[in-house]
Formats: C-alpha cells, structure tokens, sequence
C-alpha cells in the first residue's frame, strides 16, 4: 500500500471515529436518554445589580531541558460591576522549575506563600506541562480566595475551568474557597470553554443540549441541569476527585456561538442558581466573543503570558548565566534542541 493510500485511509478511519462521536441522531438519542423537554431548559433574564470577579491563570514553558524544564504562571481577577471594570489585580510573573519525578520545591514554596502552610501531597507529575498547570491552579485559588473576602454579598466569582482540582495538594483549598464563600454569601460557578464531559459513552453533551434546545424552539438565554438526569453523564473523567458540583449546560446570549458547561455547588437553591446564570447572561454580550462572560475574557486577555513575554524570561536567564561563567556552548548542551536547527532548513 502506498503513502497516499495510507494517509487517506487514516483521515477516513479519523473522520468515522469522529461521526461515532457525534452521530447524524445525536439530538434524538439524547432527547430519548435524558428525558429532557422544553420545560428542562431554564429561561434566565440578563440582570445583576452586583459585581462579578473573573479568576484566570496563565502558563508558558520557557526551557525544557528534558530533565527539568523553566515555566512561567501568574493569574489574574477582573471585577465589573454595572457594565464598568471596578477592580483588575495581577499576580507577579513567577518563574519556576518544574522537573519530572519526585517534589517541586517551586511548588512546596508558591504553596506555602499562599495557604501559609505545605501542600499535602508532593508534585510528583512526569509531564512538565502537567506540573506548571498544577502551579498555576495553586495562584487562581490563591486569587479567588483573597476576592471571596472582599467582595460583598451577592455578588459572583466565576471561575475559567472546573470546581474540580487536578492534584490532591488543592483539595482542600477548592474546599475552603467553597466555605468561605458561603460564609460570606458570595455566589461562585465555574466556566469551561471546552469540556469533556460526555454521555452515554462517549458522546459530547454540549453540542447535544444545544441541538435539543435548537430543536424544541427554547429560546435564549437559557440554561439546563444535565446533572438532572440521573446516569446521563459518563463519570469515567472524575473518578479520582469527588464531585462537587452540579453540572450546567448553557447558552446566555441569542447571538452566541456556542453554549459553554457551568459548574455550580451541589447545594445551590433554585433562586441562587438563577442568579448565577442572570449574571453570566446580563455580561455575556460582549461583541468580541458574545456569548462568553466578558469578564472571563478580561482576566484572560490580561493574564495571558505571550511569546514577548516568554522570550524576555528566556533572555534574562541567559544572561544571568552568563554572569554566572557559563557559556552558550553550555546552554545550548542544556537547552538545545536539534528541532530548532531542523527548523532552519
């Protein structure tokens, strides 16, 4: 078999594995497994007289020398309150090690300086990238704790990703930040761009209870509890964490592109969970990315670590070791990368 035949047939075995996915009956298939109907989907009117706190974090490999590697993290909060920014904080760019193997002490130390206290578990992650989203986490936690005590009540903190943490060491602060905020009745939910939450064994959710809701006329904003349908959604991805909150589904403009997964604590009334969709749609209508809560999108566009960024770490630490009598023949035996010459030709 030649190449061409290869590569095709590759692309159509892709392409099936896709449709499986996603097949031409998915909104049937979902209508029938769920039990969902209009009545389902929640209306929810765009109003909020509070301010609304995004939290964001950002992460960029600087070196990787294979052994170890160099990242930068920071985070970053934007507060709104009446459509104007009323508070906008970013934490200082923080470069770390992030080796492979056995404890970080970049990790142990970030840790302490926000919880005042050790984390409970080593970071003992073999993929660098794994280790720096794990130190980023440790700063958005550490920025959404400090807004839950300023903030008044009512008002919401949103948080970009998930109320699930990806290592142990932040069990127990998603915990205290959930405490907190029910202490001090701060609302708080989580939104995911891109989720992998499926049903039915495989199958993406979101673009299923968008499809029902195209189909059954609901009009927008709306949101729905896919939690609701007991054994819908496949567990196999939270298995190792427990869950802490109910699972949302949700569209908050007409002119959205898409809808986006919401995570809100399991122990929410109906009337807070309607606030915290009145809020996220009453800031969704930002032109730039309608439908997408613009405070979100603030707190991302400022805390985003870009390629300037990244090479201006890369430099200082050249130079620093420089002054420290290593040589470039030296970095280029630690850092050098033989794709970078590839790259050239």
């Amino acid at each position: 078999m030649d190449r061409r035949t290869l590569y095709q047939d590759a692309i159509r075995r892709v392409a099936g594995r896709i449709r499986e996915c996603a097949p031409e009956d998915l909104v049937e298939r979902f209508s029938a497994r769920s039990g969902f109907d209009a009545g389902s989907y929640r209306h929810c009117r765009p109003s909020f007289d509070g301010a609304v706190c995004a939290v964001d974090g950002s992460n960029a490999i600087i070196l990787d020398a294979g052994s170890f590697a160099v990242a930068a993290v920071r985070a970053s909060v934007s507060a709104y309150a009446g459509g104007a920014r009323v508070c906008h904080r970013t934490t200082p760019l923080q470069v770390v090690t992030v080796n492979p193997g056995a404890g970080n002490e970049d990790f142990d130390a970030l840790f302490r300086d926000c919880f005042c206290r050790p984390p409970k578990v080593h970071l003992d992650h073999d993929d660098p990238v794994r280790n720096t989203a794990v130190i980023r986490d440790t700063l958005e936690y550490w920025a959404a704790m400090e807004m839950a005590g300023e903030l008044e009540t009512g008002d919401l903190i949103v948080l970009d990703g998930t109320l699930q943490v990806r290592h142990a060491s932040h069990d127990e602060v998603i915990e205290n930040l959930l405490n907190l905020c029910n202490l001090r009745g701060v609302l708080i939910a989580a939104v995911t761009k891109r989720t992998s939450l499926t049903w039915d064994g495989g199958h993406p959710i979101v673009p299923a209870a968008e499809g029902l809701a195209r189909d059954l006329g609901v009009p927008e904003p709306w949101y729905l509890c896919v939690s609701a349908a007991e054994g819908l959604i496949d567990r196999e991805e939270t298995h190792r964490w427990k869950q802490r909150g109910e699972q949302y589904v949700a569209r908050l403009h007409p002119r959205a592109q898409r809808a986006f997964k919401v995570e809100i604590p399991k122990y929410y009334s109906p009337e807070m969970v309607e606030q915290v969709f009145s809020a996220l749609a009453y800031f969704a209508d930002d032109g730039r990315v309608t439908g997408y809560p613009y405070p979100l999108l603030d707190a991302h566009l400022t805390t985003r670590i870009g390629i300037d960024a990244v090479e201006q770490v890369r430099q200082d630490i050249i130079r620093n070791m420089d002054l420290l009598g290593m040589s470039l023949a030296d970095y280029t035996g630690i850092f050098g990368d033989y794709h970078d010459e590839f790259d050239r030709y």
